[in-house]
């Protein structure tokens, strides 16, 4: 099993993407925020050299609950950003490889704004 910690929190899915309209088409890139966000959470995880999981594996995600925003957030638009800096980092090899995700609000991670942690599909977390 692999724990990761990320220190900064990470964007809502909802702010992953930018859109603008260029000849009158709707057009969508990676907005600022979202790959400045996963360039740093990539590089913090691969500096911890945890090591990596090749084939299908689980995925579970702490959350640190933010007490002081008045903004109601989803728990499910943290998967996607973590998903991505895994792969960025080079944890794992394709996020289309999790077999469970499993994400939660925690309200105290002693620091870290994540953690995560993955193992190969074949082993399960003991309770």
């Amino acid at each position: 099993m692999i724990r990761i910690a990320i220190s900064e929190m990470p964007p809502s899915a909802n702010g992953m993407r930018a859109h603008f309209i260029a000849d009158g088409k709707v057009r969508s890139v990676k907005s600022k925020t979202y790959a400045a966000w996963k360039k740093a959470a990539a590089w913090e995880i691969a500096a911890a050299r945890p090591g990596k999981i090749t084939g299908p594996y689980r995925l579970y995600i702490a959350v640190q609950r933010d007490w002081r925003s008045k903004r109601a957030a989803d728990i499910d638009n943290k998967i996607k950003p973590v998903s991505d800096a895994l792969v960025a980092a080079g944890i794992v090899t394709d996020d289309s490889l999790a077999e469970e995700v499993n994400a939660k609000w925690a309200d105290n991670l002693g620091g870290p704004a994540v953690v995560a942690l993955i193992c190969p599909a074949e082993e399960a977390l003991a309770a």
